[in-house]
C-alpha cells in the first residue's frame, strides 16, 4: 500500500459508515489531484519492488499522469482531514470471453487501509454496476499486504503471473522421435485445433471454466501467425504437430521489465505428455530469446489448474502478480 499523499483542499464532513465509525469521503479524480495519486503509484510500485524484486519499480510519471488526465472521470480519490488517502481507477472492457467488465490494473489503486478501500470500491462499484458491468478484475502483487484486502472485499485468486530471468542457457533436450521446427500461418489449422484442446482442458476440475470459450478465434490466431515479433514452435512426431507454443514481446506494461517476452499457448497432445516435450520445447524458445536480447519472460496460468502451476513453478517461474475476480450477484 502507498504511503497518503498530502493535498490541502476544503474540508469536508465525513460520514459515518455502516459500523459507526468515520470514514474518508470518496469523489471524481480532479486536475489537481494527479501528481499526488502519480507520486502514490510510484510509492505502491517501488514498495512492491522492495517484496518481490521481479517487478519493475519503473514508472513514467509523465506518462502516467497524461493517462489519468485522459480518463479522470473514471477515477476515484478518497481523502481524509484534506488528504488523499488512495485511489481507484477500473477500465470498462467487454469481450465475449470475460463478458462486460471492469479492469483495475497495478496502477489503478492505492490505499491506506482496507476501510478507505472499502468507500473507494463502495462508489466505483455502483457506478461499474450501474453500467451493466458486473465481472470486476484486478492485477495486483502477490502478497498478503495486497491480497488481503481485496478478499475482504469478496474477491477471490483467478490467474497467476510468473517471471523467469533468462540468465542462463536451457537444457533444450527433445524426446527420441520428435523434432521442432518454426511455424507460421500456414499451420493455421494446427494452431486452431491444439489451442482448442487447451481450452478444452479448462473446462475440466478443479478449473470448471464452464460457460465461457477461452480459446483463440481463428482470425485472431492467423493473425499472430502472421506477425512478424510472434514465433510460433510446433513439436512434430512422424510428421503430425503434437505440440505448440507462441512468444512475442511483451507490450509495455507497468510493472514488467522492458526486456521481457511473453510465452503463452504452451499445448501438448494427451497421449504425449509426461515426455518433457513442453519443458523441451521452452527451454528452445527462450534460448532464442536469449540470444535476441531479452533478459525476462513472463508467463501466467489459472491457479486452479494445479498441473500448469507446478509445472511452471518447477521450471523456475516465480509469481509476480495474481489476477483477482469478483462476478456481481453470485454468492
Amino acid at each position: 500500500m502507498s504511503n497518503s499523499v498530502a493535498r490541502k483542499v476544503t474540508p469536508q464532513l465525513w460520514h459515518t459508515d455502516r459500523y459507526g465509525d468515520y470514514v474518508s469521503p470518496v469523489r471524481r479524480l480532479e486536475p489537481g489531484d494527479i501528481d499526488h495519486v502519480v507520486e502514490s503509484v510510484a510509492v505502491r510500485f517501488a514498495t512492491d519492488a522492495a517484496r518481490n524484486s521481479l517487478v519493475n519499480p519503473v514508472i513514467s510519471h509523465e506518462g502516467l499522469a497524461e493517462a489519468f488526465a485522459s480518463t479522470n472521470d473514471a477515477t476515484w480519490v478518497a481523502e481524509r482531514d484534506g488528504h488523499i488517502t488512495g485511489h481507484l481507477h477500473g477500465a470498462l472492457l467487454e469481450n465475449s470471453d470475460h463478458g462486460r467488465g471492469i479492469w483495475v490494473g497495478p496502477d489503478g489503486v492505492s490505499f491506506d487501509d482496507v476501510d478507505t478501500l472499502a468507500e473507494l470500491y463502495g462508489e466505483a462499484g455502483t457506478r461499474w454496476i450501474g453500467e451493466g458491468a458486473l465481472e470486476h478484475y484486478v492485477w495486483t502483487l502477490d502478497h498478503p499486504d495486497v491480497t488481503g484486502p481485496w478478499y475482504d472485499m469478496g474477491f477471490a485468486r483467478m490467474h497467476q503471473r510468473g517471471v523467469l530471468v533468462l540468465d542462463v542457457p536451457r537444457r533444450a533436450l527433445l524426446a527420441e522421435g520428435y523434432s521442432i521446427r518454426r511455424g507460421g500461418a500456414d499451420d493455421l489449422d494446427l494452431a486452431v485445433e491444439l489451442d482448442a484442446e487447451l481450452d478444452a482442458a479448462q473446462h475440466l476440475g478443479p478449473s470448471f471454466s464452464i460457460g465461457h470459450d477461452h480459446s483463440s478465434k481463428r482470425d485472431d490466431l492467423l493473425e499472430a501467425l502472421e506477425d512478424p515479433e510472434v514465433h510460433h514452435y510446433v513439436i512434430e512426431r512422424d510428421g503430425v504437430g503434437v505440440a505448440q507454443c507462441l512468444t512475442f514481446p511483451l507490450p509495455p506494461i507497468r510493472g514488467s521489465f522492458d526486456d521481457t517476452l511473453h510465452l503463452s499457448a504452451v499445448t501438448v497432445r494427451e497421449g504425449h505428455r509426461g515426455r518433457g516435450i513442453a519443458t523441451a520445447m521452452v527451454d528452445i524458445a527462450l534460448n532464442d530469446a536469449s540470444a535476441a536480447g531479452f533478459g525476462h519472460v513472463e508467463t501466467n496460468w489459472r491457479v486452479t489448474n494445479r498441473r500448469a502451476a507446478n509445472h511452471w513453478r518447477h521450471y523456475g517461474f516465480t509469481p509476480t502478480y495474481v489476477r483477482l475476480h469478483r462476478t456481481i450477484g453470485t454468492f
